[in-house]
C-alpha cells in the first residue's frame, strides 16, 4: 500500500509540473493540451473504455440518442482532462486570476442575487462537469463571496488542494475532519456568502443512499444537511458550454423543508444532477472511479 501510494504521488508530482509548464501559455494553451491528453487518455484505456461505455449504455438507456455513448465517453476525457490540467496549472500560480475568469462565463447569475437576497447565504451545489473553481474564481472576480470545499486524496501532498484554492482569492474549507469544516461551513452561510460544494461522488462511508444513474449510492448528505439547518438556498451551478470558454448557468433556487426527511432530500438534490447530466452526458466525468464501481439497481449481481 505505501508503495503504491508513493508511486501515485510520484506520478501527480510530474503532473502537476507538467501542468504548471503548460500553463505559463495561458488558459487557451491548457484548453489545446488539455484535449489531447484526454484523447491520449482515452486510447490508452481500452478496457476501462469499453466497460465505461457499456454502463454508460446501460444508465441513459432511454435516451433518444443513446447510440452516440462511444462519442459521448470520449468527449468526457477531453473536457474533464483538460479542466484537471487546468486546476493544476491554477493551483501551481502559474495562471493569472485575469486569464482564469476571462476563460469563464456564468448565465443567470441573478438567481445568486434573489438566494442571497435572503441574506441565509447560498449552497452552490456543483458536479464533476468542467472547471467548477474557475467558476468560483470567475464569481469571485465580480464581487460574490466564495468559499471552496476541498477533500483531500491520497495520492496528493496534504496542503496542495488549500493552499492551491486560497492562492487564487477563495476560501478553502476542508471536508475533513467533518466537525471542524462543518463549523466553518455554517459560518460561510450565517455569514450570507457561497458555499461551492461537490456532491455528484460517492461517499465511502457516512452517506445517504440514493439512486442516481441506475445506481443505489452513499451520496454525500453535507450540502442538504446545511441547507436545512441554515434555511441556505441551493443553488445548482450546471455545466452549458465549453467552448471557447466554460459556460455555467445558475439554476433555480431550491430551498429545503427542515421538517421533511435527509433522505428525501438528498435523493432531490441527487436527481438535480441526474437530471442535467442525462441533458448533457459527454461533459460528465464518467471515468472518475466511484460511480463505475458499484453495481446497476436492476441487474442481479
Amino acid at each position: 500500500m505505501k508503495l503504491k501510494r508513493c508511486l501515485r504521488r510520484t506520478g501527480f508530482h510530474l503532473l502537476r509540473l507538467f501542468a504548471q509548464g503548460v500553463g505559463h501559455g495561458g488558459m487557451q494553451r491548457l484548453r489545446t493540451v488539455g484535449h489531447a491528453c484526454g484523447d491520449w487518455h482515452y486510447r490508452l484505456t481500452p478496457g476501462v473504455r469499453r466497460g465505461l461505455n457499456r454502463q454508460m449504455r446501460h444508465a441513459l438507456r432511454d435516451h433518444p440518442q443513446v447510440a452516440q455513448a462511444g462519442q459521448w465517453l470520449r468527449e468526457a476525457y477531453r473536457i474533464n482532462d483538460r479542466a484537471v490540467l487546468e486546476l493544476l496549472a491554477m493551483y501551481s500560480g502559474s495562471v493569472s486570476l485575469d486569464d482564469i475568469s476571462a476563460a469563464c462565463k456564468v448565465e443567470d447569475p441573478d438567481y445568486l442575487d434573489q438566494a442571497l437576497g435572503h441574506g441565509r447565504g447560498v449552497v452552490m451545489l456543483g458536479m464533476h462537469m468542467g472547471n467548477g473553481v474557475a467558476m468560483a474564481v470567475h464569481l469571485a472576480c465580480l464581487g460574490y463571496p466564495v468559499a471552496v470545499i476541498y477533500r483531500e486524496a491520497g495520492k496528493i501532498e496534504p496542503g496542495f488542494f488549500r493552499d492551491g484554492i486560497e492562492s487564487l482569492g477563495l476560501e478553502a474549507i476542508p471536508a475533513a475532519p467533518a466537525a471542524i469544516g462543518f463549523r466553518r461551513m455554517l459560518k460561510v452561510l450565517k455569514d450570507n456568502r457561497i458555499l461551492f460544494i461537490l456532491m455528484d461522488q460517492a461517499m465511502k462511508d457516512g452517506g445517504v443512499t440514493a439512486q442516481f444513474l441506475g445506481k443505489q449510492m452513499s451520496m454525500p448528505p453535507g450540502p442538504a444537511e446545511l441547507a436545512r439547518r441554515t434555511g441556505a438556498a441551493v443553488v445548482p451551478a450546471l455545466l452549458e458550454g465549453v467552448d471557447p470558454c466554460w459556460a455555467f448557468r445558475m439554476g433555480q433556487p431550491v430551498w429545503l423543508n427542515p421538517k421533511g426527511s435527509l433522505e428525501a432530500d438528498v435523493q432531490n438534490l441527487t436527481r438535480i444532477m441526474q437530471n442535467h447530466i442525462e441533458k448533457r452526458p459527454q461533459w460528465w466525468t464518467w471515468h472518475q472511479r466511484r460511480w463505475s464501481r458499484y453495481a446497476f439497481s436492476d441487474i442481479a449481481e
